[in-house]
């Protein structure tokens, strides 16, 4: 079992060696490759797309040459890659084919090119606007598209539990509902006729629909593929380091049911921290030390999984 962190808020800020270093540093052997920090998703939702996706997939190869180079340098893998978000928004037709067409195409082209295995392609969402059948129409369809492109490239798609902002509230949103997250896998995998598909389940996402986290990666199983750990006051999505809002009993996720959850489906995946905006909320001449108490969290999580301490986790407690 791994431990691992996104690159957004770390790179592109910073070259691919600085920040591939100084994720080594803090101890983290996996990332979460951000390449949604390329064209992000507030300027999609505002219709500013920019024209980073316009270059050709041997253009953008050249230009992630230095990071696939990085990575072998550090001995970093991605266990994952975020694609760009939302694919669709009602009423903007050219916009949506360009994000349908161009960019999740390419994005899954490079993480071929960058040995990714799993892309995080979010669902469609229009189960407020348009109902929640013409969203699950529009979204097997869609991911149906992608089918033939995930077989050329040898890349997989990660669906995941999402939430909407409806008249000021927070509700469910695609997957959300754990049965709602296994009708798509189970289907789009029958389709595919091999498993091509699966789920990352984004923890801040449960709270923020308030599920019950036990039951619901019971449910998943071994569908689970990835994970997005953070946390949150149950009321916006913040993305704080986990314990940051209490133990789980008043506040905060309950992570004493989540890792024993983890343990009883045997995930062997990687702890992946969706954390950026924790570590950026602090001065920078602490970044380092931040991203290290983020790494040492999953150290102790490991432990709880799989049972094992491992040397780098002795050493620092020494």
């Amino acid at each position: 079992m791994e431990i691992g962190v996104q690159t957004k808020g770390i790179y592109p800020e910073r070259n691919a060696k600085q920040a591939l270093q100084m994720i080594r540093n803090a101890g983290f052997t996996n990332i979460d490759f951000n390449i949604d920090a390329f064209l992000l998703n507030t300027d999609v939702y505002a219709g500013r797309i920019n024209s980073f996706f316009d270059q050709d997939i041997e253009e953008l190869k050249r230009y992630f040459h230095p990071m696939k180079e990085c990575m072998k340098q550090y001995g970093i893998c991605a266990s994952q890659m975020h694609a760009p978000y939302p694919v669709m928004i009602q009423g903007r037709e050219e916009q949506n084919r360009f994000m349908m067409e161009q960019v999740i195409p390419k994005s899954l082209a490079i993480a071929s090119y960058l040995e990714i295995e799993w892309v995080v392609v979010h669902p469609i969402k229009l189960q407020y606007n348009a109902g929640i059948q013409k969203e699950r129409e529009e979204n097997m369809k869609f991911f149906q598209t992608l089918i033939p492109l995930l077989e050329k490239y040898h890349v997989k798609i990660c669906l995941e539990n999402l939430y909407e902002s409806v008249g000021q509230r927070i509700a469910e949103g695609v997957c959300a509902n754990p049965a709602d997250a296994i009708a798509y896998i189970d289907k789009l995998n029958e389709l595919a006729g091999k498993q091509l598909f699966g789920l990352c389940l984004d923890s801040g996402h449960l709270q923020l629909t308030h599920q019950d986290s036990y039951r619901y990666i019971q449910l998943l199983g071994n569908r689970i593929k990835l994970l997005h750990l953070h946390e949150n006051d149950g009321i916006a999505d913040q993305h704080q380091m986990p314990y940051s809002f209490g133990n789980g009993k008043r506040m905060g996720q309950n992570w004493k049911q989540f890792i024993m959850a983890l343990k009883e489906i045997e995930f062997d995946g990687t702890l992946s921290f969706e954390t950026y905006p924790c570590m950026n909320s602090f001065p920078d001449t602490m970044a380092d030390k931040v991203l290290k108490t983020i790494y040492e969290i999953g150290e102790y999580w490991k432990t709880q999984i799989i049972g094992t301490v491992s040397y780098t986790h002795l050493r620092a407690h020494e």
